[in-house]
């Protein structure tokens, strides 16, 4: 009987044995693609584009031309008879509404444009990390690893998902080999989502009439 009771014994030990655990900082080897340094160089070229839209540039001048008449039919120096007065100021109050007008249609083109773009961004970034676990997993499989973990995640709470892991096994650099990665961590950062363009009020105000 006491053979078999080693053989037990020895075949618990066995399957018993702690899994072989990995560690991938998923957050450097994102930073380190080529795709991201591409995607964040096509992000800024669409968002420079949005900013220089000809409705924008139209604005722009709108804005410049009305606050120079502003400053004319405000000017207690300036020598205008009441007739030209009433005149240029109803000629404000037109240009006023062309600009309001012009500033609508833009905003709404703006965010409308900044929104595809936004989940453009999050599309390709879900893309790469999609290609980052699979070569991770490929690698671990590999090489006979239970488990990998992401030592870069960040809970909900703000606090690292890997606190300490004694001499870990870690994959990163050779899911980077895998993916030929070549850009430093530091070279890119992902992309902060645009802010919605500020209402400009400056030109809402009437000149005071004398």
């Amino acid at each position: 009987m006491v053979a078999p009771l080693a053989l037990s014994a020895l075949t618990l030990s066995a399957s018993a044995a702690a899994p072989r655990v990995a560690t991938v900082k998923v957050n450097d080897i994102l930073l380190k693609l080529d795709s991201t340094a591409k995607a964040n160089e096509d992000y800024k070229a669409k968002r420079e584009a949005i900013a220089k839209d000809k409705r924008k540039v139209a604005l722009d001048e709108m804005m410049a031309d009305l606050e120079l008449r502003r400053s004319k039919l405000s000017d207690a120096n300036a020598k205008i008879d009441e007739e030209t007065r009433k005149k240029l100021l109803r000629e404000y109050m037109l240009k006023q509404q062309e600009m309001k007008s012009l500033q609508e249609e833009y905003q709404n083109f703006s965010a409308e444009k900044h929104q595809a773009l936004n989940t453009e961004m999050v599309a390709s970034i879900r893309e790469r990390l999609t290609l980052i676990n699979g070569t991770a997993e490929k690698i671990a499989k590999e090489e006979g690893f239970d488990w990998v973990f992401d030592s870069s995640g960040i809970s909900n709470t703000g606090v690292p998902l890997m606190l300490y892991a004694k001499t870990p096994n870690d994959l990163t650099e050779r899911v980077i080999a895998a993916l030929g990665a070549t850009k430093p961590p530091e070279a890119t950062k992902p992309p902060e989502a645009p802010k919605p363009p500020e209402k400009n009020d400056k030109n809402d105000k009437k000149p005071t009439q004398r």
